[in-house]
């Protein structure tokens, strides 16, 4: 079985844990990742966007001019798409983009993710996550003392709102929690932080 290092809030290691092949050490299929990441990029599109059509832009409903001896084309209303301020025809309407992916490959694919992350030696576990106090100041401080830099995102098995509300603030820092860990997240991301608690959960959830 693969083991990573535990680190202590000064970078030195105090131990490791063992954690499991078919979770952190299986194969890497980039097809289905970027599934993956597609999926969760659509779920997140709020699709609010909305155009008027003929039946919505104002305008009345009379006739502009005469049908026949003015010399001008025919027009039934100024509403027409093919005037200016009228109607857009087959326009964006409000829409759902979610779909739904299986949940093995959805499970496949954050093993995967997570077997990356492993690979290129991203994920950094310390034997206590907990912060003293919810200021930023403090997460600011766990993460010099690891020497941490660019984006991390923090895993927190519990659903810890004080660390959410302390790290909020640091630009490129990113908190999961219970479940909330995805795909996108981990590939976005350029370290992956966790306690020993958060890296044992994750390897006998996605085993």
């Amino acid at each position: 079985m693969p083991t990573i290092p535990v680190r202590d809030r000064n970078n030195k290691r105090v131990g490791e844990v063992e954690v499991t092949a078919s979770v952190f050490d299986r194969n890497v299929k980039r097809s289905l990742l970027h599934e993956a990441v597609v999926h969760y990029r659509a779920g997140q599109r709020q699709g609010t966007h909305k155009t008027k059509g003929r039946a919505e832009v104002s305008g009345g409903g009379r006739k502009p001019w005469r049908q026949k001896g003015t010399g001008r084309a025919r027009v039934g209303s100024i509403r027409s798409p093919l005037w200016r301020k009228g109607g857009i025809v087959f326009g964006p309407q409000p829409r759902d983009y979610s779909y739904r992916l299986g949940s093995k490959k959805q499970r496949h694919a954050l093993q995967m993710a997570l077997t990356v992350k492993q690979r290129d030696e991203q994920i950094i576990v310390v034997d206590n996550i907990e912060i003293e106090a919810p200021k930023t100041k403090e997460v600011a401080k766990m993460l010099t003392g690891l020497g941490l830099e660019g984006r991390v995102l923090i895993y927190d098995v519990s659903a810890n709102e004080e660390l959410a509300r302390a790290a909020r603030n640091l630009p490129g820092v990113t908190v999961a929690c219970g479940f909330g860990l995805n795909v996108y997240d981990l590939l976005l991301h350029d370290w992956l932080l966790t306690s020993r608690e958060g890296i044992e959960r994750l390897s006998e959830v996605l085993a």
